[in-house]
């Protein structure tokens, strides 16, 4: 009988799906991946997978989490794949603070942990939490895994990770930089040192994830040293709708006068101007939208206006990358991931023009391919190499399940797809 691993990412109202085939030599093969959205609204709800090039849509009135899980296994139910052959869970958590730097298999510790650390986390765990349970209701003897964002940067050295705020925030409130995307980073960190031709520990980088939610992270000997998402993931650079860093005194300034202007309560003011740090700024604010593709295809036909905001948002990143490189004794390699940055050609040659004392030569060919895995440009003088390398958080949450949760071991020293030829 195939054997199959799950990986899971339940969001407030959406479920993403990836299941894998187990093969020889365990091995895992993407089978079929997908995503539930509209969850709890029954007139929107859907199911949309892709198995082995085939894409399909499948209208069906979901009001919850588990009737959602419930129908994703029906659908693999009709391809012959039944609950039994599913030999482990994996979850994306967003949060697991400094409790966790590697990926865990879950008891009721963890879900403790994962519910203690809501409120600093209150947009991401309480899904991910509900994710898990649903997952272990309709699977009880399944073991279930959990793949923390944050846990990739539990290797930032304090003097990296400290603000320098009073001390009671920081050992009562856990204010200190967490840092998010770890797995995203963490593959194409991997990848990168095997296109390189190193060691995973020997290799130095910058690996920027840039999609809809954005960072930046230092790689120092294999690991994460520096990222630029703090304490929640509205730190760093701008984002589609998150505005990235700004001013702290700003956030007091605006409440006041939204108070005087509108009427209302400080309550209420402060939410609303936190909605629009995190909903309404960023790309979405600059340029009324967040599609960066739009963004770019009017910059390519002359819009003014389109141009600065694609210069405001790679300028910002190029400071990021800027210091990192600044403060790596060597880098081999700056790696684009995630939807902007796989696809996004004329913002990474925009990036890179930002970054001319790093004299970087960009292959305008080869940086007009997208979503490939491949080498856009170089430093000669500084032996550095500028990368395009696919993310596959869901690989990583794959392996993890199938060592911690199926196999019941713990993880081998090199990830199997750091063996697979560039």
């Amino acid at each position: 009988m195939e054997k199959f691993i799950l990986a899971l990412n339940c969001g407030s109202s959406s479920l993403k799906f990836t299941l894998f085939n187990l093969l020889e030599k365990n091995h895992l093969e993407h089978n079929i991946a997908g995503v539930v959205e509209e969850i709890g609204n029954t007139d929107s709800s859907r199911i949309k997978m892709e198995s082995k090039g085939v894409k399909e849509i499948i209208d069906i009135k979901l009001p919850n989490h588990h009737d959602a899980l419930m129908a994703v296994f029906e659908q693999f139910d009709k391809k012959g794949i039944h609950r039994d052959s599913i030999k482990g869970v994996g979850h994306r958590v967003v949060h697991g603070g400094t409790n966790y730097k590697t990926s865990v298999k879950i008891d009721q510790d963890v879900l403790n942990t994962i519910e203690d650390l809501i409120p600093i986390a209150p947009l991401h765990n309480p899904p991910n939490l509900l994710g898990i349970k649903v997952a272990m209701e309709l699977l009880p003897d399944v073991n279930q895994v959990a793949v923390f964002d944050t846990a990739f940067h539990g290797s930032i050295p304090e003097y990296a990770f400290r603000y320098a705020i009073p001390e009671e925030w920081y050992k009562e409130f856990g204010v200190r930089t967490y840092g998010f995307h770890g797995t995203s980073h963490l593959y194409v960190a991997k990848r990168g040192a095997k296109f390189v031709g190193k060691t995973n520990e020997e290799f130095n980088g910058i690996t920027a994830h840039l999609g809809n939610g954005c960072s930046l992270t230092k790689i120092q000997n294999g690991k994460s040293v520096d990222t630029s998402m703090g304490f929640t993931p509205l730190e760093g650079v701008i984002m589609g709708t998150r505005s990235g860093d700004v001013d702290p005194a700003i956030i007091s300034h605006v409440v006041d006068s939204i108070m005087t202007k509108e009427d209302i309560n400080h309550e209420e003011a402060f939410k609303k101007v936190m909605h629009s740090l995190n909903k309404e700024s960023g790309l979405k604010a600059l340029a009324n939208t967040n599609m960066m593709q739009v963004i770019r295809g009017k910059a390519e036909k002359g819009d003014i206006e389109a141009e600065l905001v694609i210069s405001i948002y790679a300028y910002r990143i190029a400071k990021y990358i800027g210091a990192y490189w600044a403060t790596l004794q060597s880098c081999d390699a700056i790696i684009f991931t995630a939807g902007l940055g796989e696809n996004e050609g004329y913002v990474r040659q925009k990036i890179i023009d930002f970054l001319g004392n790093i004299d970087i030569k960009i292959n305008n060919e080869a940086n007009a391919i997208r979503k490939e895995e491949i080498q856009i440009g170089e430093s000669v003088k500084n032996n550095l190499k500028i990368l395009v390398i696919p993310t596959d958080e869901e690989i990583v949450i794959g392996y993890d399940t199938l060592y911690l949760g199926y196999l019941e071991e713990t993880m081998p020293k090199n990830y199997p797809f750091e063996k697979e030829d560039i």
